[in-house]
């Protein structure tokens, strides 16, 4: 029998065991790792159900941060209009009659009236369901004033320590609650100032539409109660008159300021028409607002500011349609980039010369003005050209004239004698035309080259009806200048144009 050395035998029994040993070793180690394997071994699927859920998780915690962000916007956008409910308190008074008390006045209420810190709607009979408050004023375009007097005096005699600012606006007047207040919030109510849409005749300081609305500081309202409303000097006393008109004349009396209530831009806020009629208008004529505006017109696309306040002649459907698009529509993502305070207007310091419609071609914000002429009719004022015979327009109601006062009799005899307009006067080379209806007559004068000092006015009164009969056409007054009279022409037609 074949016997190996014995140390041999111990080489070959010691690479035996190390080859066993490793692949014991082996063995163990993949019996270890199948267990552990198949203890946390999970399915495609639920890898799959996995990976689509924390994609899920991460999109609503994005969604979510979004909203919160967006909520953290609203919230202080929310402080912010709650701060200046707060800091710019509002009184509304609303000039209404009993025929619009469940029309136009309830509109009102139920639109942006509800977010004036006070509402009052002023009238000439009691009206539980508004609430009115009964003046002891008769109805009618010509005591529209003493209404105002009225209702300005109610107003602060109740009110005065609990609001910082008076606003007057009619029942078919739309006003942004929000941007009034974040207008006014730039001034002092302490000073005394007041604010509209400014128109340049009568007054020549100016004074603000009565159909855009205006708003009178608390010291504008303090001595409009306190000092003129007994003063018949200062402040007429009876009740009859053109209402701004004689607001105006009483705010210049007062040394109140009439303040440049456009943006840094030169864009209006507060407007006498509905906002149609001047984002499509394109023409200057002689339609009479041309005549009548305080400043630099802009029209078209621009012509609002982003932080416009009021428009005119709202009729209660287009008033709650407005009010659906302002509160209701929301699109998502515009953050208001407005500043905190509005930037000053361009006539701040209310040093800027009244404008005057430009009688040759010449672009103005853009659009190129043409000559008017009497026969030119701008399509966007054309309809309130015909209402205002029907309806005694804002222009009808004011009492414009030209230079000097003619003293000499008139055809038709006047209880007062007819005002003057007071507009700054400039030597102008041009000849202009303008056309009013005072009252129940209508005046017609003419001039040509403007003299202070060797020209005058002859004027002619004739009835209205008379004028509308002749000519279905927007009443207006004509003006021409010529040099002193002679007895022989004092009253001749032939020199008046007629």
């Amino acid at each position: 029998m074949f016997r190996l050395p014995v140390r041999r035998l111990s080489f070959f029994s010691l690479l035996v065991g190390a080859i066993f040993g490793c692949f014991l070793n082996l063995l163990v180690q993949e019996s270890l790792q199948q267990l552990f394997l198949n203890d946390n071994l999970v399915p495609a699927s639920e890898v799959d159900q996995e990976t689509e859920s924390s994609v899920q998780q991460g999109a609503e915690a994005y969604e979510k941060d979004v909203t919160v962000r967006i909520r953290e916007e609203e919230d202080v956008k929310r402080n912010n209009e709650k701060g200046l409910y707060d800091k710019v308190r509002v009184l509304c008074w609303i000039m209404t009659s009993p025929e619009n008390h469940e029309t136009k006045a309830l509109a009102v209420k139920e639109t942006w009236g509800k977010r004036c810190n006070v509402l009052l709607f002023m009238s000439s009979e009691a009206d539980t369901k508004l609430p009115t408050v009964q003046l002891d004023v008769e109805e009618g375009r010509n005591r529209l004033w003493g209404k105002t007097r009225e209702a300005f005096r109610y107003a602060w005699d109740r009110y005065q320590d609990e609001v910082d600012w008076f606003f007057k606006a009619d029942d078919d007047t739309y006003v942004v609650v929000e941007n009034l207040r974040y207008f006014l919030s730039a001034f002092k109510t302490s000073e005394p100032f007041w604010f509209g849409h400014k128109y340049k005749t009568n007054v020549t300081a100016g004074f603000f539409s009565g159909g855009a609305g205006y708003a009178l500081s608390k010291e504008a309202t303090r001595r409009f109660v306190k000092d003129g409303y007994f003063n018949p000097l200062l402040c007429r006393r009876d009740h009859e008159g053109a209402e701004d008109v004689e607001m105006g004349k009483c705010m210049e009396n007062l040394n109140v300021s009439a303040m440049d209530t456009r943006d840094s831009k030169g864009r209006g806020r507060f407007f006498p028409f509905q906002p149609d009629r001047f984002y499509f208008s394109r023409k200057i004529t002689d339609y009479w607002y041309w005549k009548f505006i305080y400043y630099p017109p802009i029209m078209g696309p621009d012509c609002c500011s982003d932080s416009a306040i009021s428009f005119h002649y709202i009729d209660p459907k287009m008033m709650r349609l407005l009010d659906f698009f302002f509160y209701q529509i929301r699109p998502f993502g515009i953050v208001d980039q407005r500043p905190a305070m509005p930037e000053p207007p361009p006539d701040s310091n209310l040093t800027a010369v009244p404008w005057f419609a430009p009688n040759d071609t010449l672009v103005i914000a853009g659009i190129p003005i043409s000559k008017p002429n009497q026969t030119e009719v701008d399509i966007t004022f054309a309809d309130d050209a015909q209402k205002t015979i029907n309806r005694s327009s804002d222009y009808s109601r004011y009492q414009i004239h030209s230079g000097t006062a003619d003293q000499r009799p008139s055809i038709l005899k006047l209880e007062e004698p007819i005002p003057l307009l007071t507009t700054r006067r400039t030597n102008m080379e041009t000849s202009f035309i303008s056309k009013t209806t005072v009252g129940h007559v209508t005046i017609k004068t003419s001039a040509k080259r403007f003299d202070p000092e060797e020209d005058s006015a002859v004027m002619e009164v004739k009835s209205k009806n008379d004028l509308i009969s002749r000519r279905r056409n927007f009443p207006r007054m004509i003006t021409t200048r010529t040099r002193q009279p002679t007895e022989a022409t004092k009253f001749s037609k032939e020199n008046i144009g007629l």
